[in-house]
């Protein structure tokens, strides 16, 4: 057991490989199984000529469509033979507005909970413009088949879009898809009077309106070309932003500064309200910019990380004279600061290191990424899956003598939440500090003043920073003796 590895990236593609082959066999079985009842014994009879369906069954069915993993246009295939053509056009889209306020609900729920403070974190004011941007962005996925239809459902909803913006690019978009399907399926038509009917419906529907707002837009100085490259100027210059690294030529050798270290597809501009307030405090701050995705948001495999960061912090003593520094770290962040800390002598360097909300024991949301092809590629995935090797690993660790872990957890965290943001060791040990904080959610670590007030306790004054235990600390000291 000692000399199993930490991470196995084979072990990780030929496990998420034949997850993802037995999720599409599944989903496909209960899509063929759903309609077959419903139908009867063969797909080809939903979309026969005497289907006999009801325009309310349609609608149910319409509305259910998405939890049985059936495209849209499927609708459209049925509701051609059942209603004709035109009338199953019409059923289609109202089926779709249907299924698009359901699944955009979830997305809703989902957004408020994790995208919206990610998005506020990480990257505010391409947040702002997506908001204002919405239906531009709706409409043109709606209209580019390629792009799932409940998929871009979810995304209106977690990112907020505006309801009617959502329902009027729904039933503008959807309308020569819905129509072709209905048409292709009917028994008289044929692929020619099917594909010009589309086109001409196109033409009036969307291509005539487009090119009237086009000629308003450039009236009044910017085409929509140059408003749709807007959203992707905004984006790429957030990312520019959050990648720009302060270099700090004031580090005291008198002073033990911090190493604030963020989470998963997190960048440097989360680190932001709280660098200021530690820095307002009087504290030496650092942070380095960890990588991953277009080099900003940190999807970077944790045990690289641990490896990159000693460099870093290596260097960067010898640069200023520092002897020590004490670590903040929130999410993924401790635990690269962790496997750092007792896998690879950081303790040399480091006796107190704060963790704010750090999935010591997993987090399920792991799992979402593990079932999609980003698990074969996100390698800090499979390492926070619950019950992974690596945290095993972790929590076998010896914590060596001097070392003090301080973790912040919350109940309300839901990412790490109670005591899954609770770092225990086996055995149990007294150098391991909660501290507990259950009106704070995920994100709000990295911006509540209650928060760095406890890290300014637990640190000390800046320049004079002694050994200090809270009366949480001693508390929990005294329960672990009794355990």
């Amino acid at each position: 057991m000692q000399n199993e590895q930490p991470y196995s990236y084979r072990e990780q593609i030929l496990w998420v490989l034949l997850i993802e082959a037995l999720i599409v066999a599944g989903l496909m079985f209960v899509s063929t199984f759903f309609w077959t009842s419903i139908c009867g014994d063969s797909l080809k009879s939903c979309v026969s000529y005497d289907t006999a369906l009801g325009p309310i069954t349609f609608l149910l069915l319409s509305a259910l469509r998405p939890f049985v993993f059936t495209p849209f246009f499927f609708m459209g295939m049925i509701a051609g033979p059942a209603f004709g053509t035109l009338h199953g056009a019409a059923y289609t889209l109202i089926g779709g507005l249907a299924s698009t306020v359901i699944i955009a609900s979830i997305g809703r729920i989902l957004g408020k909970q994790l995208v919206t403070p990610w998005m506020t974190a990480n990257l505010p004011q391409t947040s702002e413009f997506l908001r204002q941007q919405d239906y531009k962005i709706a409409f043109f996925l709606r209209l580019v088949p390629l792009v799932p239809f409940d998929l871009a459902s979810l995304f209106f909803g977690a990112l907020g879009f505006r309801w009617r913006h959502i329902f009027w690019t729904t039933l503008v978009g959807s309308l020569p898809e819905a129509l072709l399907f209905a048409r292709m399926s009917s028994p008289t038509a044929t692929i020619t009077e099917s594909a010009f009917d589309t086109l001409a419906l196109i033409a009036v529907a969307i291509i005539l309106p487009l090119v009237a707002a086009e000629f308003l837009s450039r009236r009044n100085g910017r085409s929509m070309w140059q408003q749709a490259r807007l959203v992707y100027v905004e984006l790429v210059n957030e990312v520019r932003t959050n990648n720009r690294i302060k270099r700090r030529a004031n580090l005291s050798p008198d002073r033990t500064p911090i190493l604030l270290l963020y989470g998963f597809f997190s960048s440097r501009r989360s680190l932001g309200i709280l660098e200021r307030q530690l820095t307002s405090k009087g504290y030496d701050v650092i942070s380095f910019n960890l990588g991953g995705l277009l080099g900003t948001f940190f999807t970077s495999s944790i045990l690289d990380s641990a490896t990159f960061i000693d460099g870093k912090i290596k260097r960067q003593m010898d640069r200023h004279g520092i002897k020590n520094i004490h670590i903040v770290a929130h999410s993924k962040g401790g635990l690269v600061a962790l496997w750092w800390l007792l896998k690879m002598g950081g303790n040399q360097f480091c006796k107190k290191v704060v963790t704010l909300g750090t999935p010591f024991k997993g987090s399920r949301l792991t799992y979402l990424a593990l079932i999609t092809p980003l698990g074969l590629i996100w390698r800090d995935m499979w390492q926070m899956r619950p019950g992974s090797t690596f945290l095993k690993q972790l929590d076998r660790a010896r914590i060596p003598e001097g070392l003090e872990i301080y973790c912040f957890h919350s109940a309300l965290d839901r990412v790490a939440t109670g005591k899954d943001g609770l770092y225990q060791p086996e055995p149990k040990s007294l150098q391991v500090h909660p501290v507990q904080l259950d009106g704070v959610s995920h994100f709000e670590f990295l911006s509540s003043r209650g928060v760095v007030d406890r890290i300014a306790a637990i640190l000390g004054t800046p320049g004079h920073e002694k050994p200090k235990e809270n009366s949480e600390s001693i508390e929990a000291n005294v329960l672990l003796r009794q355990v």
